[in-house]
């Protein structure tokens, strides 16, 4: 039945694939998806999707480097959180569904992100969210911080990312070329590095070609993006949580938690038997000490003022 239809539509000149996005039997995407494009500052088509209790606070996710929204399916999905929280996930510039300008300059510093997710707060009439970053999009969370201050925000939970509050160090940059059969094999490697144990089928489907996604003028851009915020450090009164992998590979967790410890606002969680994706890869716990982090900090910084 399905291929007729298919066959139907093609004989007709329509995307098939358009046509079948919002029927039930459409795979992957949950009912309750609400997709829009914003549009950022200087211009750039920003893909983010919503889902969840538009009248609860606010929790915007920022996905890792080569990555998209597709990452927090275990999230936006998930029944508690929809029910309490408004869920709104964005694609990064130059990664996703969102657009991809050309020039360097769009990928430089601090500023282009920063503003990316101001555009998402403003357009959405979002007031003080909570920011959730995997990997590089913790960075991208505290170029937030950065620009607009701690009172544009409730908090900042980060996974897999210490958002550059240490310092990291930083090698040559590689040269990316337009070899499309050298990014699928490096998608696939980046997938199997990201976790412990191998994701579902359909999680390392969607990385992949998320990854894939991201053409190599962009990642090559990329190495003019600000990634040092120790600065921000002994300042920072912000309350922020950090997820750690016991096991991933990029990020030595002991060694971050123990350089934090002084830090009373923030806390450092260290999942066992976890690489790089604690959220993919222990989705119940993750989202557990989500909303746990939104009510705590919510209530001390009420009790607060």
């Amino acid at each position: 039945m399905l291929r007729k239809r298919l066959f139907s539509l093609l004989l007709l000149g329509l995307s098939p694939f358009a046509s079948l996005a919002a029927e039930p039997e459409a795979p992957g995407t949950p009912a309750g998806f609400t997709f829009r494009y914003l549009t950022a500052t200087d211009g750039v088509p920003l893909n983010v999707v919503e889902t969840g209790n538009p009248q609860g606070p606010a929790i915007i996710f920022l996905h890792g480097y080569t990555q998209s929204y597709l990452s927090w399916h275990p999230q936006l999905d998930d029944a508690v959180l929809r029910a309490k929280y408004r869920l709104i996930a964005v694609d990064l510039r130059g990664h996703g569904a969102s657009g991809k300008p050309w020039d360097k300059a769009a990928y430089a510093g601090h500023l282009p992100w920063a503003r990316d997710v101001r555009s998402v707060v403003e357009q959405l009439g979002v007031s003080r969210p909570w920011l959730v970053g995997w990997s590089f999009g913790g960075f991208v969370a505290m170029d937030y911080v950065r620009e607009y201050g701690e009172a544009a925000v409730a908090g900042v939970m980060m996974t897999g990312s210490h958002g550059g509050l240490l310092s990291r160090p930083m090698g040559p940059p590689p040269a990316f070329t337009g070899d499309l059969d050298l990014a699928i094999e490096g998608a696939r490697t980046f997938m199997k590095m990201m976790s412990v144990q191998p994701p579902a089928a359909a999680t390392i489907d969607r990385g992949t070609y998320a990854n894939v996604m991201m053409p190599p003028y962009v990642r090559n851009a990329m190495w003019g993006k600000r990634l040092d915020n120790t600065d921000l450090t002994p300042r920072l009164k912000l309350p922020v949580l950090m997820i750690l992998g016991r096991q991933d590979l990029s990020l030595p967790a002991d060694t971050i938690a123990t350089a934090l410890a002084s830090r009373s606002n923030i806390t450092v969680r260290i999942f066992e038997q976890t690489g790089h994706s604690a959220f993919i890869e222990h989705p119940a716990q993750f989202n557990q000490e989500l909303a746990a982090f939104v009510a705590k900090a919510g209530v001390a910084k009420g009790s607060a003022q």
